[in-house]
C-alpha cells in the first residue's frame, strides 16, 4: 500500500485543465530540474491543436527570455527537440513559482509551441539533457529520470 501511494506520489500527472467546450487541455506542473539556485518546471498544453511546452523557472535574478530563443532536449538516442519561445518575457515576482514556494522570488513563465514530430520524439525517446537559452547565457542542465518520465507520461495525457 505505502509503495502504491509513493508511486502514485512521483508519477502523479494529471490533466489540470481539460475544457472540451474550449478544446483546452494543460497538465499539472512537474519538476524538470532543480539545483540551487535554480529550479525548473514545465507542463503541456493543449489549445485547438496547437501544443506548447510550458516553462516557469526561478534562478536567484532578474532575467528575460526573448521571443525565438530555444529549449533544446537531447534525447537518448542523441536527437535534439528545439523548441522556440512564442514571445518576449521577464522576470516577475512569483512568475517562475509553483504553489507557495518561490511565490515571493523572481521568476518567468513562457510557452514553447512543439511540433507533431517533435511531440512523438519525445514520446519515443527518454530526454536526458536540456539547455534553456535566456537573454544573457543560457543554463545546462541534466534530466533525471524520475523526471524525464513525468516528460513522456504528460505527453501520454495530452
Amino acid at each position: 500500500m505505502i509503495v502504491t501511494s509513493i508511486a502514485g506520489k512521483s508519477f502523479g500527472q494529471k490533466l489540470e485543465e481539460n475544457k472540451t467546450d474550449d478544446h483546452i487541455k494543460r497538465t499539472s506542473w512537474e519538476t524538470l530540474y532543480s539545483a540551487a539556485p535554480v529550479n525548473t518546471h514545465f507542463r503541456f498544453s493543449k489549445i485547438n491543436d496547437t501544443e506548447t511546452f510550458d516553462l516557469k523557472m526561478m534562478r536567484g535574478d532578474v532575467f528575460s527570455i526573448e521571443k525565438d530563443m530555444e529549449v533544446i532536449f537531447t534525447l537518448d538516442n542523441g536527437d535534439l527537440v528545439k523548441l522556440k519561445n512564442l514571445e518576449y518575457a521577464i522576470t516577475c515576482k512569483g512568475c517562475g513559482a509553483v504553489g507557495f514556494n518561490g511565490s515571493g522570488a523572481e521568476g518567468i513563465q513562457t510557452a514553447y509551441p512543439v511540433s507533431k514530430d517533435d511531440l512523438e520524439k519525445l514520446k519515443a525517446h527518454k530526454a536526458v539533457k536540456v539547455r534553456i537559452y535566456a537573454y544573457d547565457g543560457y543554463i545546462d542542465n541534466d534530466i533525471k529520470d524520475q523526471n524525464a518520465a513525468k516528460i513522456m507520461a504528460a505527453l501520454n495525457l495530452l
